[in-house]
């Protein structure tokens, strides 16, 4: 049981982890754009 648990909760965090990757690289090139715009 405590390790169905542990599993659960490791599948939450890599998936919690690769949402944060997936919008890191969707927020990327719109913060490049951003900082370009205040460059100028």
């Amino acid at each position: 049981m405590a390790a169905l648990c542990a599993a659960r909760s490791f599948a939450y965090l890599y998936d919690m982890s690769a949402l944060a990757v997936l919008l890191r690289l969707e927020l990327h090139p719109h913060l490049r754009v951003l900082q370009r715009y205040q460059a100028v």
